[in-house]
């Protein structure tokens, strides 16, 4: 039987990520959503404090909490208690507001990306950087296995080609994780990450996108024309294994995907709680005896 009752244990970080969504996320929540585009500075301390939450392997409440098992496979073991902390923690956060989550520093799906099928050597180089997730491109939206874009190897570099569209935190990170084929004639076995940061020659960051919600975080469009990544950027092995197909690279979704179900559940909430207080300062009582249907306040 599953137990749906929260773990004592996780307790206090629940309170800590509800105290930060009522006193930090709430009070600017509005001010960002009309300043479109605009950084919230105010993120900085925080991001830091989740720094040292998702270093001590405990989680915290982003992307970057999610944490890799070691190579060795004697040392994996249930990872259930650190992910648990992060869907939780995101669930608590997102109450407060989901636009703030995905504009924290170094919380990017790119980071789940890293912690995810980096190596250690990897690990140790992209630490600190806030990396952001390029998967989506104009002729494709849901099927990951119908990327385009391209990475050819020339000498130590791979030469990366193509667009990329809705990429979260796409202006503001340090660096974009992308998607790429190796070989389009072998398929989904042929797509590689590759980790390309900001400055690069070739890497533009065509436009930012105008939003109906979620709009303090900023969603980009990116343009690859002849961009030369150093090989060593290629997250995982280089080696084209039809047998596995991309698992490699759908380890990131396996991580992120339950964080998106997380931030659901805590917008969702925050509605339910919103509705409740408008029907009872409006003195309608809601009777959970009597169809929904019939209640038509609500």
């Amino acid at each position: 039987m599953i137990n749906l009752e929260v773990p004592k244990k996780a307790g206090a970080l629940i309170n800590q990520a509800y105290q930060a969504a009522a006193e930090v996320f709430r009070p600017i929540s509005r001010k960002y959503d009309r300043a479109e585009h605009t950084y919230p500075s105010e993120l900085d301390m925080f991001a830091a404090l989740l720094d040292g939450l998702n270093s001590s392997g405990e989680g915290g409440a982003g992307a970057a909490g999610v944490r890799r098992s070691g190579s060795d496979d004697s040392a994996k073991g249930n990872r259930n208690g650190a992910n648990l902390n992060v869907v939780l923690g995101t669930i608590e956060m997102c109450w407060g507001d989901v636009g703030l989550l995905l504009s924290m520093p170094r919380q990017g799906l790119g980071n789940a990306a890293i912690s995810s099928v980096a190596t250690d050597e990897q690990l140790e180089r992209f630490s600190g950087m806030w990396a952001a997730m390029a998967i989506t491109e104009p002729a494709f939206g849901s099927d990951s296995a119908a990327v385009s874009t391209t990475a050819r190897l020339d000498g130590d570099h791979y030469v990366i080609n193509g667009e990329k569209i809705f990429v979260t935190s796409g202006e503001r990170a340090d660096a974009v994780v992308v998607w790429a084929t190796l070989d389009k004639s072998k398929g989904r076995a042929a797509i590689k990450s590759f980790v390309v940061e900001k400055g690069t020659p070739g890497f533009e960051v065509v436009r930012t996108e105008h939003k109906l919600g979620i709009r303090a975080s900023d969603t980009a469009v990116l343009r690859f024309e002849n961009c030369r990544v150093p090989r060593e950027n290629l997250l995982g092995t280089p080696e084209i294994d039809t047998k596995k197909g991309f698992a490699g690279v759908m380890q990131t979704f396996d991580n992120t995907r339950p964080l998106v179900a997380a931030m659901a559940i805590g917008v969702a909430r925050a509605a339910l709680d919103e509705t409740r207080k408008i029907l009872t300062s409006a003195g309608v009582t809601i009777d959970y005896d009597r169809p929904a249907n019939s209640q038509h306040a609500a």
